[in-house]
């Protein structure tokens, strides 16, 4: 009986080791739709639109060795920026097929995704210093920016089609500005 136990010890420890690892293991082995690193998900329940930091804070998590609050902002703030790179793409292709209101109207769009992505670059370097203050204003500049958008649409009574962008763009900010005040 004694070498069934010693194989049972084997077992356990081996089980325990494994058990160690599986979060390191998330993190590298997610592909889309993949789980979600328990780390991430625990700190994305502290925003505002936790669903929407996992699906996006939680692709980046494979990059950070350590998964805290500080690891989870970065990964959120990446996300966003990566989002805005997305939304200025598109106003591209949507100003090759709109009206010329609407392609008027989308110039100014891609200026303030410019300026967005450069707060959040200003939002990025503050994080890195730890300075919360200048973080937290960063991101709230980057929502104005964007939120500028739908006004030149407003102002000439035609749809925009940058709302989709927009509003993930305003949910994807609030939980960076949450996730700072976690900092």
């Amino acid at each position: 009986m004694a070498p069934a136990n010693a194989r049972l010890g084997v077992l356990v420890v081996s089980a325990m080791l494994s058990a160690s690892f599986l979060p390191l293991a998330m993190a590298r082995g997610r592909g889309i739709g993949g789980p979600i690193n328990p780390l991430v998900a625990g700190v994305c329940a502290h925003t505002p639109f936790p669903e929407l930091c996992k699906g996006t804070a939680g692709k980046h998590s494979a990059k950070y060795p350590t998964i805290d609050n500080l690891a989870v902002l970065n990964m959120q703030v990446d996300a966003f920026a990566k989002r805005t790179a997305q939304a200025r793409k598109y106003v591209s292709s949507a100003s090759r097929r709109g009206t010329p209101a609407q392609t008027q109207a989308l110039s100014f769009c891609d200026t303030m995704y410019m300026n967005t992505q450069d707060t959040i670059g200003a939002a990025q370097r503050a994080i890195s210093f730890k300075d919360k203050g200048t973080a937290k204003i960063m991101l709230q500049l980057a929502v104005q920016d964007f939120q500028s958008c739908d006004r030149p649409f407003q102002q000439s009574g035609i749809p925009n089609p940058m709302l989709k962008y927009d509003a993930e763009l305003s949910q994807m900010a609030n939980n960076c500005m949450q996730l700072a005040n976690m900092m």
